[in-house]
């Protein structure tokens, strides 16, 4: 499961690098000794149409893929694994619903510290 965590935060990286500009230079690892949590951070704005692939790609691969397979084989413990990485993924869902509304044009950026992100629009909007 501790290895688990750090790839949903490397799967992050990985799926926001082919729309950041300065590649790796753009992505940060890092971890929250206040949360006992590693994180991802993309540093440069991306528009919201990759921004949101980056942020449920980790819930799709370790969560909801090993679930339906789970369920296709019977494998009960593989479906623990996937229903504990759907419920790791809270975060990034509540990120999706406040994004939902946005458009898909419109530039994202990461918030440096904390969960969450700016949108940069036409409206002028800051989530």
């Amino acid at each position: 499961m501790v290895l688990g965590i750090v790839l949903h935060e490397l799967i992050h990286g990985l799926t926001f690098l082919p729309f950041c500009k300065n590649g790796f230079k753009s992505i940060k690892f890092g971890f929250l000794k206040q949360y006992l949590t590693p994180y991802c951070h993309c540093k440069e704005p991306l528009k919201l149409k990759y921004y949101r692939i980056g942020v449920i790609m980790p819930a799709i691969i370790l969560g909801f893929l090993p679930s339906v397979w789970a369920v296709v084989t019977g494998n009960f413990y593989l479906l623990c694994f996937g229903i504990f990485f759907i419920m790791g993924a809270a975060g990034d869902f509540m990120i999706l619903m406040i994004l939902k509304n946005e458009n898909p044009e419109d530039l994202v950026l990461d918030h440096p510290s904390e969960v969450g992100c700016f949108v940069y629009s036409s409206k002028n909007n800051v989530i």
